[in-house]
C-alpha cells in the first residue's frame, strides 16, 4: 500500500511512500509549513481519503 500525506491548502504531496509516517514526523520534516503555498501545516488531519493505487508493471501480485 502507498501512503499519500497531502496539503489541505494546495494539495502539494507532503510525503508519498510505502511505510506509514506519523504527522508529526511529516511535519518535523517541513518544518510545520508547506513549501509550496507556506501555508502552516496542523498536527490533527482534517481529511482523511483511503484508496487503492493500482500496481506498477511488472510488480509482484
Amino acid at each position: 500500500m502507498v501512503y499519500v500525506i497531502k496539503c489541505d491548502s494546495c494539495g502539494f504531496i507532503l510525503y508519498r511512500g510505502e511505510e506509514p509516517k506519523t504527522v508529526e514526523a511529516v511535519l518535523k520534516m517541513w518544518g510545520g509549513t508547506c513549501p509550496k503555498c507556506m501555508s502552516p501545516l496542523e498536527r490533527r488531519p482534517i481529511k482523511i481519503a483511503i484508496g487503492l493505487i493500482g500496481r506498477r508493471r511488472g510488480a509482484p501480485a
